[in-house]
C-alpha cells in the first residue's frame, strides 16, 4: 500500500515495523506508539476509498464499547493517503484459522470459542453494533486461553457490507457464528448456505462438501460431533432456521468450559503455556508471534499421523464423508508440522548432543536393586500356640450356633390383635346416614377434586424451539423438588425475540376447570389459560400473577367453558445465579 511500510511514521506517532496480514480491502501492520511507548496494531486502508468514511465511523463507535472479548480500538486517523484504525496488540494469539490447520478441534473447545464470541457480539448488538463479516481469522485465542473477536463493525464497513437492518444483521452474525462452529468441528468452511449475505470462500480452509439437499452435516464428515451442535448446524446452514441472534446461539451452546483444553484436538499437540514474547520470538507470515514454547510442539506431531491411521480404520462407519476426511488427516498433520517448523533450522537435537550440553554435573549412583526379605518359618512352639487359638475360636462359634438353633419355633408373646374385617369397617352407620345427608355437588366441592394431567410439552409458538419438552413431566409428577425449565435466555424478556414461553398440559378428560395451583421456584410473570388446542388463539384466561414465587392459586371465572388442556404462559423469566441467564421454571401444576 502506498504511504505505509517498515520505517514509516503515521500521524507523527505510529512507527510502522512489520506487515502481518493483507486483505482485499486493508493491510494489518505492527507498529509502536511513540507517544505512549507501547506496541499497537494498525489496520490501514486508502483514504480515498469509497468505504473510508464509513469504516472510520464504525471504528469510533466500536471504540465506545468495552468488553474483554472484543479487541479494543485505541485510535483512528488519516495521514495523507492512508487512513488507519489503531487496535490493541494481541501478542502470542492464534487465530481460529490457524488452529484448524490440522483439522477440527475438540467439541468443548469449539463450544467455548464460539460461545464467548457470541456473548461479546450479543452485547454489541444491544448497542446497535454488528460484525457482519465473521471468518475464522476474526476469532483469536490468547496464550492464557482467553477469546478475542476483532473487526466488529469495521470489517463489514471495509467490505461495504454494513447498512443491513438490525434484525437481518443479528441473523447474519448468528449464522456467521454457526459457520465458525461448523468449521471448528470439521476443519472445513461452509461457504454455501441459504443466507442473503453469503460468505466468501476461506483461503486457509477447504470448502465443506455438499450433498443432495444441501450442506453435509458435521457428523457426516467428522467423528464425535455432539448431537446438539450437529443439530444447530443442520438447522441453520441447511434448513435456514436456527438462532436469530448471537444471544440465541449463546443460550443454545451453554454451558461451556471456562478454560482452554490441554491439547488442540486436531493432532494431539500440547498447547503452550502462557509466555511472554522475547527477542527469540519468530514471526510467521500473517500470524501473531510464535514463541519458543510453540517450537517444541512439532516433536509431538507424529501423534497426528497415528490418529489419522485410527480414523482411516473406522472411516466406513462414520458417515459418507468420514472416509475422505480420514484419508486427508495425514496430509493435514504434515501441514501442521510444517506450520510449526516453518522458519526453523529443520534439525532435531541428537541425544548425545543434548547430553553433552548438560555439562559435567556428577550424578548420584543408582540405588542397588535388592530382593524382598523372605520371612522365616515359624517354630514348633509358635505353631502350637496358633493352632490353640484357632481351635478356641471354632468352639465359641459352635456354641453360639447351637443356641440359635434351639430358639427356632419359639414365640416371645401373643400375636397382634386381629384385624377388622372389611365388611365391618365398610358398613356405614344407620344413624349417620339418616342425620348427615351427602353434600351436593357445589362449586367448592368440585374445586377440591384434582383433574389428572396425562402429558405435557414445552410451548414456544413464536420461536418454534424446544423448550424443555423432555422435562415437561416434572411439572406434574407430584414432586415439588423437581421442575420443568425452558432453555436459557440472556434477558428476562427472552432476548426480546418472543412474548413468552411455557407449557401445554393435557387433561385426562374435557372438564370445567375451577382452580389451578402453581408452584413457582422463583419470581416470574405467569398467565394460565384453558384451551382445547396448543394455541393462545381462542384460549380462555384463568388468571395471572406478576413477580410471584412459591405456591400460587388461581381461581377460574364462573363462565369458564370446559377444556381439555391447560397452558401455563411465562412472560417474564426467572433469573439464575449466573449473570445474564434467565429461563422459565415451574415446579408443580395441580388442576382442579
Amino acid at each position: 500500500m502506498q504511504g505505509v511500510g517498515p520505517g514509516s511514521v503515521l500521524a507523527g506517532r505510529y512507527a510502522v515495523t512489520l506487515r502481518t496480514a493483507e486483505g482485499p480491502h486493508h493491510e494489518r501492520w505492527r507498529a509502536t506508539d511513540q507517544t505512549l511507548e507501547r506496541d499497537v496494531v494498525l489496520v490501514c486502508f486508502p483514504s480515498t476509498a469509497s468505504v473510508t468514511a464509513a469504516t472510520l465511523d464504525a471504528a469510533r463507535r466500536a471504540a465506545g464499547l468495552e468488553d474483554p472479548r472484543l479487541v479494543r480500538v485505541l485510535d483512528v486517523g488519516t495521514d495523507q493517503d492512508v487512513s488507519f484504525v489503531v487496535e490493541e496488540p494481541l501478542t502470542g494469539s492464534v487465530t481460529l484459522a490457524h488452529l484448524l490447520v490440522g483439522g477440527g478441534l475438540l467439541a468443548d473447545e469449539v463450544r467455548r470459542l464460539v460461545g464467548e464470541s457470541a456473548v461479546a457480539l450479543e452485547k454489541a448488538r444491544h448497542r446497535g453494533l454488528h460484525h457482519l463479516a465473521l471468518t475464522p481469522d476474526c476469532v483469536l485465542r490468547m496464550p492464557d486461553g482467553a477469546v478475542k473477536v476483532r473487526g466488529l463493525a469495521t470489517d463489514a464497513a471495509l467490505a461495504d457490507l454494513d447498512g443491513a437492518p438490525d434484525d437481518l444483521a443479528s441473523r447474519v452474525d448468528a449464522v456467521g457464528l454457526v459457520r465458525l462452529t461448523y468449521a471448528g468441528l470439521t476443519g472445513r468452511w461452509p461457504a454455501a448456505a441459504p443466507e442473503r449475505v453469503p460468505p466468501a470462500p476461506h483461503e486457509g480452509l477447504e470448502p465443506a462438501p455438499t450433498i443432495v439437499g444441501g450442506l453435509a452435516a458435521p457428523s457426516e464428515i467428522a467423528v464425535g460431533v455432539p448431537t446438539d451442535l450437529d443439530l444447530i448446524c443442520r438447522q441453520t446452514l441447511a434448513d435456514d432456521a436456527g438462532p436469530a441472534s448471537p444471544g440465541d446461539l449463546a443460550n443454545q451452546l451453554a454451558p461451556w468450559p471456562h478454560e482452554a483444553p490441554t491439547t488442540d484436538g486436531a493432532t494431539a499437540i500440547g498447547l503452550p503455556r502462557p509466555v511472554v514474547a522475547t527477542s527469540s520470538t519468530r514471526v510467521l507470515p500473517g500470524l501473531e508471534p510464535e514463541t519458543e514454547e510453540h517450537r517444541g510442539a512439532h516433536h509431538l506431531a507424529t501423534a497426528g499421523a497415528a490418529a489419522a491411521g485410527a480414523a482411516a480404520a473406522i472411516g466406513d462407519r462414520v458417515g459418507s464423508f468420514a472416509r475422505a476426511a480420514a484419508d486427508k488427516a495425514a496430509a493435514r498433520a504434515a501441514e501442521r508440522r510444517a506450520a510449526h517448523t516453518e522458519g526453523f533450522d529443520g534439525e532435531d537435537v541428537a541425544l548425545h548432543d543434548a547430553l553433552e550440553g548438560g555439562g559435567n554435573q556428577q550424578l548420584e549412583p543408582p540405588v542397588p536393586l535388592l530382593r524382598h526379605p523372605v520371612p522365616e518359618a515359624p517354630s514348633r512352639t509358635q505353631a502350637r500356640i496358633a493352632l490353640a487359638i484357632v481351635g478356641a475360636l471354632v468352639l465359641v462359634a459352635l456354641v453360639i450356633g447351637v443356641q440359635n438353633v434351639m430358639k427356632i419355633g419359639r414365640h416371645d408373646g401373643p400375636a397382634t390383635a386381629p384385624a377388622v374385617t372389611p365388611s365391618t369397617a365398610a358398613r356405614p352407620s344407620p344413624t349417620a346416614s339418616a342425620t348427615s345427608p351427602s353434600p351436593s355437588p357445589t362449586k367448592s366441592a368440585a374445586a377440591r377434586t384434582p383433574i389428572e394431567i396425562t402429558g405435557g410439552t414445552g410451548f414456544d409458538p413464536e420461536g418454534h424451539e424446544d423448550q424443555g419438552d423432555a422435562k415437561a413431566r416434572l411439572a406434574f409428577d407430584g414432586d415439588r423438588d423437581t421442575q420443568w425449565q425452558s432453555r436459557w435466555f440472556a434477558t428476562d424478556d427472552f432476548n426480546g425475540s418472543r412474548d413468552g414461553v411455557g407449557l401445554v398440559l393435557d387433561l385426562d378428560e374435557r372438564a370445567r376447570i375451577s382452580q389451578v395451583e402453581l408452584v413457582l421456584p422463583a419470581d416470574q410473570d405467569v398467565t394460565v389459560y384453558a384451551a382445547d388446542r396448543a394455541s393462545l388463539a381462542g384460549a380462555q384466561k384463568i388468571g395471572k400473577v406478576r413477580d410471584k414465587s412459591g405456591t400460587v392459586k388461581l381461581t377460574a371465572p364462573d363462565d369458564l367453558r370446559p377444556a381439555s388442556k391447560v397452558i401455563v404462559w411465562v412472560t417474564k423469566a426467572a433469573p439464575a445465579e449466573a449473570p445474564n441467564r434467565f429461563r422459565a421454571q415451574v415446579s408443580e401444576v395441580v388442576v382442579r
